[in-house]
Order: C-alpha cells, then structure tokens, then sequence
C-alpha cells in the first residue's frame, strides 16, 4: 500500500512540474516576436527624436534626455540591421565569402555600455547563439521604459518654437552635415542666445580630445542665422594664437585672430573663438578678457575656449562641454548611410554585413569612414567590398605587429601609418603626417583615392603630397598628407598592456 502511494505521489509531482514548467516557456516570448516589439518601439523613438530636432529646446535636462533617446535608437537599430542582414545572409551561407565565416558582426555584435561610477564608455561583445534572447529582452525592456517616461517630454515639447529647417536633414545628406551633434548643438547655441546670468564676461570651455570635432561644432553653430544676428563681430584665435604674451586690441587693426563676421547692424557684442593646444598663457587670457569688457562693458559678449586638456574647464562661468567619440551604434549609423545612399542595406544583406564588419575595425574615425564609405559607393559590388574588407583587416593587423597599436590611434596622433592599397604594385604607402591646408594653399592633384585604387597614372618617387579629403561642411577644411610608396616589415614584439586611451580600438 505504502508503495502504491509513493508511486502515486511521485507521479502527481512530476506531472505538476512538468505542467508548470510548460506554462513558464509558454510565457517566453520567442525571438521573432521579441524582435517586433523592438522594431515597433524603435520606430516611436525615431518619430520622437524627428520632432525634437526641428524644435529650438533651451532646458537642459530635455536635451539630455534627448541624447538617451538618440543613443536608445541608435542601439536598437544597430541589433536590427545585425539580426536582419544574418537571417538574410544565412540563406545562402553556403555560397559565403570565406571572409565573413571568420567573424559575422552579427555574431559578435558590439555595444556601448557606460561603466560604472564613470562617464567612459565600453565596448561589449557577446555570441548572438548563446545569450541573444536575453541580451534583446533587456534592450526591449530598456527601450518600452524610456518611452513610457516621454510623456512629460512630449508635453514640454510643445512649448518651444519650431526651427525654420528641414529637422531631419542630418539623416539625408550626411556627408553635407555635422551628425550625432545634435545635442551639442542645442547646448552651445542656448550659451550664445541666452543673457548672461551675471554681470562677468561670459565663458564656455569645450574639452575633447584630439580630431573629436570640437572646432567643426563650434564653427558649424557660430554660422548659424541666430548667432550672427546676435554678435557685431565674431573673432577666431586659432592655436598658438596666444601662446606668448601680446597686446591684444580688439578696436584696432592689428587683432591677433581672425574676424569670421562682422554686423554692423547688430548691438555691440563679440564673440571670441579660442583654440588652445594644451595650456594657456594667463597673462594673454586675462589681456583678452580686459579688451572685450573695456570694448562691449556689460553687452553680452561671449568666449568660447576649446583645447584637449581639462585644465581649461576652471576658465569656464558655465559647466564645460565634453565631446567623445560616437559609440559603435552611432557610427555604425554613419557609416552604413554614407556607403549606401539611398540603396536599402536589407536588400544587399551580403554587402550590408561586410560593412558592419568594415565598420567595426574603423570605430571611430570620421575620416575613415569618409574616405571608406566613398569607395564603397562608387564600386557597389560584392567583389570589391569583400577585397576592402581583407585588406582592413590586415592593415590592422600589421600595425598591431608593429606597434601594438590602432592605426586609427597612430593617425590621430600624427604619428606615420602604412594604410592599405588595392594595386598590385603595392600593398601599403606610408602617410607620414597629414594637416589641414592653409587658405590660398594649392590642393594637391593625387587624392588618396587615387593611391588605394592605383589610378590617376604613376605615381611620384620619394615622398609626393596627396588630397587626403574635403570637408563639405563649415569650416570647410582641405587636408593633406605627405606619403610615399614604401612596405612595411612587421616585426613581433613583446605585448605591452594597452593602456585606457586604447582598449576601445581593439
């Protein structure tokens, strides 16, 4: 009898759990459905963000909360494109390219996570066949939550005016104007239009490191309609502009910086512009602040200062702006615009996927990105994309075998860089040092292009120059490279630890 009960026991228990354990999988929504709540709640960021941009927002606090929706939806776009273009390309995975069954980017999608107790960024990567599930429930989970917490955003919103622009023209034309500034933007603009809080001279420091973009930011805003109305007279000091001490006379003709505007119609107030390396020299700073009060005393003239060093932040009368580098779904973002256009990367997922790789081993490099992106677009075939890709992947490579470092570093930091060729004749040049092109300078007839791609005739023995590109938007600067046909010999050495500045690069 005893055991005729324990049969039954046992039996009523293991069917209890196995129905309990069938209703709890019932309830875990699949990947598909997952993915349409993501898809759907992406979608409702992006019309939020669209609106947001075509208003003049003044309170800081909805412009933060704008940059969290930004890089929200630049996240969730980033995991689509990564699922999409893999569903896409495992059709045919029998038919792949050898050089994406190393890596697939959608099998070790990359994100930006902040650490904790700090502002940096890190990059995340995980296997898409062990933990996607999770990884999108927490994303979805994130995403439903900010936009459930938008309703006061949205209300707020309505209060300020509309911007007589088209709001969402950076996702047009790209490569025509600033992008992922948006919040910037807004910042320094509210800083330039708004009274000065006290009676003292005004002061924004923007701190960033090098090639971040603070001078393009700075320059793109300061050609806005609102700002040139606003100042009589809007003054540049470019580096080393006040190094050593001078007289600084702003009323005469012998002004050390360059005069990028006057308005003779409007009230007497300047705006000084400040580029700074490193230091400051106190005696000119405090030389440049007398000369601006004793000109326009309490008019509401402003001074922008920018520089990589943080020390510049105790000159500020405002909290200074820090600008970094996009994170990878904000410059998977770019780059994926720029070398498409108008084509739809889900009908090309083969070519979609080699760029989310290219895209990865150039995090963070604009000019990359632009001289990249451009060659793709004009040779949109798998072939090419596909021989772009190997040859990224081993200029990369070699540099780490020579230095231990990013190439992408090593040109930030002007130092000399082997960058790839697709000529037969030779596999790398070596850019020596590239700087931006004076006024009146003549541009150099070879381009970078023509390098790469082994045209434009024979090229120069010895070192020649080179267009290395052209900015089209404001300041509208040329750069130039000084390079020379040369291979390099890569050489194993010890492994060094790689310091913080790096560890995003690899």
């Amino acid at each position: 009898m005893d055991v005729l009960i324990s049969a039954i026991v046992g039996d009523l228990v293991s069917r209890s759990a196995s129905f309990v354990i069938s209703k709890y999988f019932q309830k875990q929504p699949g990947i598909d459905e997952i993915l349409q709540r993501l898809d759907r709640v992406v979608l409702r960021i992006d019309i939020v963000i669209e609106e947001a941009q075509g208003r003049h927002i003044t309170n800081q606090g909805m412009l933060r909360q704008l940059g969290v929706l930004r890089q929200g939806m630049y996240r969730g776009c980033y995991m689509l494109d990564a699922l999409r273009f893999q569903a896409a390309l495992d059709e045919e995975v029998s038919h792949s390219s050898s050089v994406l069954s190393k890596s697939s980017p959608a099998k070790r999608i990359c994100f930006s996570r902040p650490c904790s107790g700090s502002n940096n960024r890190k990059a995340l990567l995980f296997d898409i066949n062990n933990n996607i599930r999770e990884e999108l429930q927490r994303m979805v989970d994130t995403l439903e939550g900010t936009m459930a917490g938008v309703k006061e955003f949205l209300f707020f919103l309505e209060l300020y005016p509309r911007i007589v622009r088209q709001p969402y023209g950076t996702y047009l034309i790209l490569d025509n104007c600033m992008f992922g500034r948006q919040t910037e933007r807004e910042q320094i603009l509210n800083f330039l239009l708004c009274p000065n809080a006290t009676p003292d001279l005004a002061v924004l420091p923007i701190v960033g490191p090098i090639r971040v973009g603070k001078s393009t930011l700075v320059e793109y805003v300061c050609r806005d309609a609102s700002v040139r109305g606003r100042f009589s007279m809007i003054v540049f000091f470019p580096e080393g502009s006040l190094k050593y001490e001078g007289v600084i006379d702003l009323k005469g003709n012998n002004i050390n910086g360059l005069v990028r505007h006057r308005n003779c119609a409007s009230q007497n107030r300047l705006l000084i512009i400040v580029e700074i390396t490193e230091g400051i020299n106190e005696a000119a700073w405090t030389r440049l602040k007398s000369s601006v009060t004793s000109m326009t005393p309490c008019s509401g003239s402003k001074i922008i200062i920018t520089s990589r060093s943080d020390i510049i932040a105790n000159l500020g009368t405002t909290e200074a702006l820090r600008l970094d580098f996009l994170p990878p779904e904000a410059y998977w973002h770019f780059f994926k615009s720029l070398a498409f256009g108008s084509t739809k990367p889900d009908d090309q997922p083969k070519l979609a996927i080699m760029a989310m790789e290219i895209a990865l081993e150039q995090t963070q490099c604009f000019k990359s990105a632009l001289i990249i992106a451009g060659l793709l677009r004009d040779n949109f075939n798998a072939q090419f994309w596909c021989t772009v890709l190997q040859c990224v992947r081993a200029y990369k490579q070699t540099h780490f075998l020579m230095s231990d470092k990013h190439p992408n570093l090593c040109l930030r930091e002007d130092e000399p860089v082997y960058y790839w060729r697709l000529a037969r004749s030779s596999k790398y040049f070596l850019v020596c040092n590239h700087h931006q092109l004076d006024s009146g300078e003549e541009i150099p007839k070879i381009s970078v292009h023509d390098i790469i791609l082994g045209c434009g005739g024979t090229l120069p023995r010895g070192k020649f120059e080179a267009l290395a590109w052209r900015s089209r938007i404001p300041p509208y600067y040329n750069y130039k490279i000084s390079c020379k046909l040369q291979t390099p010999q890569p050489m194993v050495k010890r492994k060094k630890r790689v310091s913080r500045h790096e560890r995003h690069f690899i």
